[in-house]
């Protein structure tokens, strides 16, 4: 043995060895990859900066579309994954600082300013930025030069003339979400012609700066698609691994779970001079490297060789003495028997035996532990008696199929647990056969699936309001478009029932007729607000709202249509955060709800509440809402109306939002439907709850605002004697809608001139500079009326556009945000309400 153990750690030590020697040269070779794929990025960069950068060097005025189809030929986001974008600063002294505001408002930014505020004695402002999306514009216009690291970075590109990067930054299009430390890279830009030999040559010939931000996380991402998990490093931007100076740790900033207060085993540093920085990387190993170098595989040779060494003792020993081997055979039984004993003791699954009757013979402690009996009372009990009624004889069933053939069985089960709990079991068993096949025991082995039971059900119940969803949300755009199809309709109808009535005496026998068809089309144009208002597009006029003081308005109203033995309760709690909302579509949910409670009652009578509350919401309050999936945690407005009348079954309860649906008599229209739609447009949600007999409770959820802004001022009144004059361009793919438009037009003394597309109406628009206005169709196929509306800007700055629609103006006017609309007007309108557009236009 002592032999054995010699020459055992003799070639251990030898091979260990080897094993460290590798492992370091690996280690190193792995620093060096990782540090030199890093660089290849960086100079990517670089490369793509001097690039940019010889646009300027080979053209006298590089333009923002040039500079824009250079962004794109480059394929930032595919071919260089992490680099935010790429831009342009432009070097603006303080004589020149309005004439360069006045240039870029000129190039279709009429908000642009160069920020932050402030006098200085050099001016740097972003003007170029691709891609130009959300994240980037919200650097548009910023002086990098007001920063005192962008500004360092910057001096030192311009006096070198070269690529010179910042120190750790935030860059100014980060937000709250997914905040990034970032870098940025600048190559200056000088003025052809002019001398570079020297630091103040290029001082005075500095143009601007081509440059790139990078946020740092995306940057590593692109480099390394699967990011080292067996070296940790980090990047620091100073001459010392200081905490201002760390730019990346790819431990932390990847999140990878380490042993507490782990500390590598190999280490390294790398510092060179690179972009205008010092740049320091260290790099530490991590287990993962331990595993992949085989550092465990040393020791088990270890063990090999010592259990070997052993091996060869004992069989030498057996060898001399069988009579002992005999007695260590026994010895090893004894203990294996009471490994076995140990293992089911001490096992979280749950172990048992039973006769084929169902006699239990051992129950281990988990189970007896979980079913909240001791095991020597369980011992000698039926297992079947363990299980709810309904299940004993489906598992009877099951076992009673088990043969030599097949012996085990998987099955899930119901048990009784304890306070008479239902717990549910998933059961292995197995069926022990004697010589003649018949079944002596049974083993089995179970574990507790309660939990996973329960996830199932949950997963079942989400995947069912996600289809309600999707169904309500197709639903919505089948009315909204429905509507708007349907507005352009009631436009012809209205719109000529307005002349008619112009053109007769009031006297005349056919003025009832077209009174009523009037009428009839005013209704059927409410008709189609409920459907824009169901599709979640039928918001008006968004305002500070105050609903308890909605709803006091309202109850005089209310009241009166309550029979003799019905009662209107108010439980209004005071103070009540406000809402954004419309109120006359809150008007119409509460009026709706009011309606549905009302026939709930019938003839037996009963009592309607109407409530409101505020409440904190989180995630798991939200999940038995509709629309609840889109609404985030917060503080709601609750509206509660509350009924004891017949309440509703299940399958009605699945339905009452569907349109047309109704359990009254039929033609009621959208009812409870647009109120869904009202509370998607507002982000809100609704909950029911009923029981037939018990009455029904409905609950919308809208979020909370601000306190209540001041009172909208009075509306201008309209001048009965106004008349018009000049020419207005009409754009509208329907020929009815241009039609009746026209003569509308005329009759209020303009000349019109008609376009049945974008694309003829830009033509129409170039052939007549005359024109005091257009009116512009918002849904076209083609050019649609928001693209046709940037062209006719980029022609005429002045232009007063006024835009037609059949959706709401609040939806229509989100579209053009700071384009300084003329005016708007919904379909379908009235000579009355174009008459009132025009004159304000």
């Amino acid at each position: 043995m002592a032999l054995s153990f010699l020459m055992t750690f003799f070639f251990w030590r030898q091979y260990d060895h080897s094993l460290n020697v590798r492992s370091q040269v690996v280690f190193k070779d792995r620093a060096d990859e990782i540090m030199a794929m890093f660089f290849t990025r960086m100079t990517d960069d670089e490369q793509i900066l001097r690039g940019a950068a010889g646009l300027f060097n080979a053209s006298e005025n590089v333009t923002r579309d040039e500079w824009r189809r250079y962004a794109l030929s480059l394929s930032l986001d595919k071919n260089f994954p992490g680099f935010q974008g790429l831009g342009f600063t432009e070097v603006v002294h303080p004589k020149d600082l309005e004439r360069h505001t006045e240039r870029i408002r000129r190039e279709g930014f009429p908000n642009y300013r160069l920020w932050p505020e402030g006098k200085r004695q050099e001016y740097t402002s972003i003007i170029y930025l691709e891609p130009f999306d959300w994240r980037n514009q919200r650097a548009f216009g910023y002086d990098m030069f007001s920063d005192p690291i962008r500004r360092e970075a910057m001096s030192k590109a311009r006096d070198l003339g070269e690529a010179v990067t910042t120190g750790p930054v935030t860059l100014v299009q980060e937000t709250k979400a997914d905040k990034q430390t970032g870098v940025l890279m600048y190559i200056p830009v000088y003025e052809q012609g002019l001398p570079l030999e020297t630091v103040a040559q290029r001082r005075i010939a500095v143009k601007g700066y081509a440059y790139s931000p990078i946020r740092i996380k995306n940057f590593l991402s692109g480099t390394f698609p699967k990011m080292p998990n067996d070296i940790g490093f980090r990047i620091y931007i100073d001459r010392e691994p200081t905490p201002a100076g760390l730019l990346y740790d790819s431990v932390a900033d990847s999140h990878l779970e380490l042993p507490e207060n782990y500390k590598g085993d190999l280490h390294t540093t790398r510092s060179f001079e690179r972009f205008g920085q010092n740049w320091l990387l260290t790099f530490e190993s991590l287990p993962q490297f331990a595993q992949e170098q085989r550092k465990s595989q040393s020791r088990n040779y270890l063990i090999a060789g010592v259990t070997v060494s052993i091996l060869l003792s004992v069989i030498a020993f057996m060898l001399r003495s069988a009579h002992a081997g005999a007695i260590a055979a026994a010895q090893a039984l004894k203990e294996s028997r009471e490994l076995y004993r140990k293992i089911s003791e001490n096992s979280p699954a749950y172990i048992t035996t039973f006769n084929p009757d169902g006699t239990l013979t051992y129950v281990n402690p988990a189970l007896a532990h979980d079913l909240g009996k001791p095991q020597e009372e369980l011992v000698g009990k039926s297992f079947f008696e363990l299980l709810l009624p309904e299940y004993q004889g489906q598992v009877r069933k099951g076992l009673s199929t088990l043969s030599p053939q097949k012996p085990t069985q998987t099955m899930e089960q119901a048990l009784k647990g304890p306070g008479d709990a239902v717990v549910w079991h998933e059961w292995t068993h197995r069926a022990v056969f004697d010589e003649h096949g018949g079944i002596t025991e049974f083993q089995a082995v179970g574990q507790n699936i309660t939990e996973r039971k329960k996830a199932a059900e949950e997963r079942a119940r989400l995947e069912q309001q996600m289809l309600h969803a999707q169904k309500m949300e197709s639903l919505g755009v089948l009315a909204g478009g429905v509507a708007h199809d349907f507005n352009n309709i009631l436009m012809a109808i209205i719109g000529n029932v307005d002349l008619s009535l112009m053109k007769i005496e009031e006297a005349s026998p056919i003025t009832a007729n077209l009174r009523n068809i009037e009428k009839a089309a005013m209704r059927a144009a409410d008709l189609a607000k409920q459907m824009l208002a169901y599709s979640g597009k039928g918001r008006f006029v968004i305002e500070k709202l105050d609903l308890n003081r909605l709803i006091e308005k309202l109850h005089p109203i209310l009241e009166p249509s309550l029979p003799d033995n019905a009662v209107l309760t108010l439980k209004l709690h005071k103070p009540l955060p406000v809402v954004e909302a419309d109120a006359n579509q809150m008007r119409q949910i509460l009026m709706n709800l009011f309606m549905n409670s009302l026939e709930a009652l019938g003839e037996s009578g009963g009592e309607i509440t109407i409530r409101t509350d505020d409440r904190e919401l989180d995630r798991e309050s939200l999940k038995d809402l509709l629309l609840g999936e889109d609404m985030a945690e917060g503080r709601y407005v609750v509206l509660e109306v509350a009924d004891t009348g017949c309440g509703m079954e299940k399958e009605v309860l699945d339905k009452v939002f569907d349109p047309f649906f109704t359990t009254k008599f039929t033609g009621r229209g959208l009812g409870l439907a647009a109120a869904l739609g009202i509370a998607r447009g507002h982000k809100g949600g609704i909950r029911i709850t009923s029981e037939p007999g018990q009455g029904s409770v409905f609950q919308v959820l809208l979020p909370t605002s601000e306190p209540p802004a001041q009172e909208a001022s009075v509306p201008e009144r309209i001048e009965n004697g106004w008349s018009g004059a000049g020419k207005i361009l009409l754009v509208d793919d329907e020929e009815v809608v241009r039609t009746i438009g026209s003569e509308l037009l005329k009759e209020l003394g303009f000349t019109t001139v008609l376009a049945e597309s974008g694309a003829e109406a830009i033509e129409t628009f170039k052939a007549n500079r005359d024109l005091r206005a257009v009116i512009l169709d918002l849904t076209m196929p083609g050019m649609d009326g928001e693209e046709c509306f940037r062209e006719l800007r980029r022609i005429d700055l002045e232009v007063k556009v006024i835009v037609s629609s059949g959706f709401s103006e609040q939806d229509v006017v989100q579209k053009f945000p700071g384009k300084e609309l003329a005016g708007f007007i919904q379909k379908p309108y009235t000579l009355k309400a174009l008459k009132e557009v025009m004159r304000k236009v």
